[in-house]
């Protein structure tokens, strides 16, 4: 390798190295700190604890409203033992191997630049934020990638893609989108690897079913599909490309003109591509994004053995990475900053902690709030329900009425529902106003602390 690139190289490492290295540390805290630290874990968590009786999905309490809107597979392995420590821990794990695996699609190029490329996917933005999320996006990555990267090297094992590719579908539905674009694929370029990638696909799909079995069939189907089906608009999307844009925007454009997007990875940037579409939907956010990260990783992985002598192609992914670190401020890395879009909550202040009555009932904005006190959360997705009401799939009654009779201990919000209207889009997302509106008559404002605002009973 030239010097001019090998000092380039040693540039993107070095830096990418070190944002990766901040991002794992402070992983590592949020396990140690048993909380919550993205909007949706805490609901997460609570389908968990109920998959471990088998009814997460059977909506035994009709006075509680339970989102559990993801397969049973993430829910039963996170409900082993505390589900911020064990699902967390299974995210950071799979989130590592993606990183892993971008280190051995590189490894042709030497270590330097295969180091520099696993640690500069680790170091963008959305892994950063949702690399240890209590949620199963990164467990479905990791298998994703592993897949992939057999079909890009090995058909002869196309089974144990399909196996891969099929259960990261089960892990998270919008894995299914990878998976069949890269059976079409195999159904134009090879068909006999294709007849092993289905048998593969078979295996999984039974061993999902199992999962499945533990639970309610038409009840997952309520909760994970039926649910799922949100609005998708424009004015959602939009934002998410331009994120894309500031993320990976140049390392799209190496991937493309370099020639690294062909066969299965091709297959796979079609699959991410339709993921990112996806992200259209009221509640995508910039996790819809990470399965486009590893899609072009993996393309200049590909090339990265011919393009290593020169040195505008570690130059280019450094200067992109270090622009969106500056725009999007993940986990905090610049100091002074307010973080943006898809940031990690804000600590509580010290010294707000809330007397929780553990027979009490407590409808809060994020249900992660209540993670350490054992208290079931009335609701434990607010965004999920009022979604689910505004577009008249659920009754919002049963909860409604609870807050009309006062029967709720106390309501806590993250923001002043007298001026919800003058809130971020987000934040009315989850406030239905037939909810709002039976808060504001029978409840009053008790305390604010920082972001919580608390009502109780008038």
């Amino acid at each position: 390798m030239r010097s001019r690139a090998t000092l380039a190289w040693g540039s993107y490492v070095l830096i990418a190295g070190a944002l990766a290295a901040y991002a794992v540390v402070t992983w590592l805290a949020a396990v140690v700190a048993r909380a919550p630290v993205l909007y949706g874990e805490g609901a997460v968590a609570n389908a968990a604890r109920l998959a471990r009786d088998g009814v997460a999905y059977l909506d035994v309490d009709p006075q509680r409203f339970v989102a559990a809107n993801y397969p049973p597979l993430y829910l039963h392995v996170t409900s082993v033992g505390d589900a911020f420590v064990t699902g967390r821990i299974v995210s950071i794990l799979a989130t590592l191997a993606v990183a892993a695996t971008v280190f051995v699609s590189a490894r042709s190029a030497g270590r330097l630049a295969a180091a520099a490329l696993a640690a500069g996917w680790l170091a963008l933005a959305p892994v950063m934020v949702w690399g240890p999320a209590v949620k199963p996006d990164l467990l479905a990555l990791a298998l994703t990638a592993v897949g992939v990267v057999t079909l890009d090297r090995r058909r002869d094992l196309a089974a144990v893609a399909g196996f891969a590719l099929l259960f990261a579908g089960f892990a998270k539905p919008t894995a299914f989108l990878p998976a069949l674009a890269l059976a079409a694929w195999l159904a134009r370029a090879d068909r006999s690897a294709l007849a092993r990638f289905v048998f593969g696909a078979a295996v999984a799909t039974i061993a999902a079913a199992v999962t499945v079995y533990l639970d309610s069939v038409p009840d997952v189907w309520r909760h994970v599909v039926t649910w799922n089906a949100l609005s998708w608009s424009l004015e959602q999307w939009l934002p998410l490309v331009f994120l894309a844009v500031i993320v990976v925007g140049v390392p799209a454009l190496i991937a493309t003109f370099a020639g690294g997007v062909r066969g299965a990875r091709a297959a796979y940037m079609i699959g991410a591509l339709g993921i990112l579409i996806a992200g259209g939907r009221e509640g995508a956010t910039i996790n819809y994004l990470l399965d486009l990260t590893v899609a072009i990783m993996l393309a200049i992985a590909a090339v990265a053995s011919r393009l290593r002598a020169r040195t505008l192609l570690p130059v280019a992914l450094l200067a992109q990475l270090v622009f969106g670190t500056l725009v999007l401020d993940p986990l905090r890395v610049v100091p002074g900053r307010v973080p943006t879009t898809g940031a990690w909550s804000e600590p509580l202040p010290s010294g707000t902690a809330i007397a929780f009555r553990v027979d009490g009932r407590y409808l809060v904005e994020d249900a992660g709030l209540l993670a350490k006190t054992g208290i079931s959360p009335v609701v434990d997705d607010l965004f999920l329900w009022s979604r689910l009401v505004e577009r008249g799939i659920i009754d919002a009654d049963p909860i409604v009425t609870q807050v009309r009779d006062g029967r709720i201990d106390a309501v806590i919000a993250q923001v002043d529902l007298e001026h919800l209207e003058a809130a971020p889009a987000f934040e009315r997302q989850r406030w239905a106003g037939t909810l709002v509106r039976a808060v504001l008559d029978r409840y009053r404002l008790a305390n604010h602390f920082g972001q919580l605002w608390i009502y109780e009973p008038r």
